[in-house]
């Protein structure tokens, strides 16, 4: 829960739509990225690693007020030259704000064949994972108020293994209220918020013209079979699952919006993750078994 409450606090906003939190010795922001300015980041990475870490977010006007204005198509563009192996060996967290899901295609791309370079997934499973991954994030500009996604990544390392921690936000629609107007309008009941969540992680149920309905299921099946952790978090509801054991429970507010956070483990050699044709679905095979 800390590295989400960590990123809901960090973009948590006023009524005027500014943000709460201003610079300071743990946090910067930039109103744009650019390979110019790459020294000046090194400074502010220094700093933080001197002191106990931080986070450097891209796309925020600090004046008149710290509002979030994404990056413009250069800065995204620029997305696809940073090494996520060099990201990798630092301590500071990785923030963008995507305003067009043109760029999302090449982000979806690095981050599964990052996922696929450093674990045992076979070429199926990842096309499989890119349309899967691809889809979360259409589903969260769909959403979307701001017509802009929140996306942030970090490597970890946890009890001597590492993780690959990645979060995608978007302010807007929630699961519970699409899920909800699509039962109303479509067979005229109403699902309470968990029935909602309930609703939306099973296989084939979607609410949107045109979509597989297996962005939830799939990425479920598949964080189950690598033993990670997966926390969504919309409306007054919340989804935990960590290795297989799951929970829908309410929370205790509101977030106007949807936030999908998983840590995926990196290097695990004792298993191969592949896509069965027969169940299309994603599953793993114990290695050591064999």
């Amino acid at each position: 829960m800390m590295l989400l409450d960590e990123i809901k606090n960090l973009l948590s906003l006023r009524k005027d739509g500014s943000l709460y939190h201003r610079e300071s010795q743990t946090l910067e922001f930039k109103e744009s990225f650019n390979f110019a300015g790459l020294s000046e980041y090194f400074r502010d990475f220094a700093a933080f690693a001197n002191n106990k870490g931080g986070w450097l977010i891209f796309g925020v006007k600090d004046r008149p007020k710290r509002e979030l204005i994404g990056l413009n198509d250069k800065s995204s563009e620029q997305f696809d030259k940073i090494d996520i192996k060099k990201v990798s060996r630092s301590d500071i967290q990785q923030c963008y704000s995507i305003k067009n899901d043109k760029y999302v295609n090449q982000i979806v791309q690095i981050l599964v064949d990052f996922i696929s370079e450093n674990n045992l997934v076979l070429e199926r499973a990842r096309e499989f994972l890119i349309t899967t991954v691809g889809e979360i994030f259409s589903n969260a500009f769909g959403h979307s108020n701001e017509e802009k996604v929140f996306f942030m990544y970090d490597i970890g390392r946890y009890n001597h293994k590492f993780y690959l921690v990645i979060n995608i936000t978007d302010y807007g629609k929630t699961i519970i209220h699409n899920v909800q107007s699509y039962h109303e309008k479509n067979f005229n009941n109403k699902l309470n918020s968990c029935e909602c969540i309930r609703w939306a992680i099973k296989e084939g149920n979607t609410t949107r013209l045109g979509s597989g309905g297996y962005g939830l299921p799939t990425l479920i099946d598949y964080v189950c079979n690598v033993a990670g952790e997966l926390l969504i978090f919309s409306g007054d509801s919340i989804y935990a699952l960590k290795g297989t054991v799951e929970n829908i429970l309410n929370s205790k507010g509101d977030f106007y919006g949807t936030s999908i956070s998983m840590k995926i483990p990196l290097f695990d050699t004792s298993k191969a993750i592949m896509y069965d044709e027969e169940s299309k679905r994603i599953v793993s095979i114990d290695l050591d078994k064999i």
